[in-house]
């Protein structure tokens, strides 16, 4: 199955990539990876969901939670902390 771009109101210069696989009994799961410019930054493991609103849910808290530690890791320069 092909990724697909999806917008989940991320920062500037970070992008997602969604790839939704259902099962025969309709639950979804999904794969995605999150992107700072070209640069992949994570992977992401959605489990077995009820259907794909609440594959795409869990995604979006995933990677707000992950873009925010990032940069605060990273400080506002980029440059890694310490």
């Amino acid at each position: 199955m092909d990724a697909a771009h999806i917008d989940l109101g991320l920062p500037a210069g970070w992008s997602c990539w969604l790839e939704l696989q259902q099962s025969s009994e309709g639950t979804c799961s999904g794969k995605a990876e999150l992107r700072e410019g070209h640069e992949p930054r994570c992977v992401l493991i959605i489990a077995q969901q009820p259907n794909r609103e609440a594959v795409i849910e869990r995604l979006k808290f995933r990677a707000d939670y992950f873009v925010g530690e990032w940069r605060m890791r990273q400080g506002e320069d980029g440059a890694p902390r310490s």
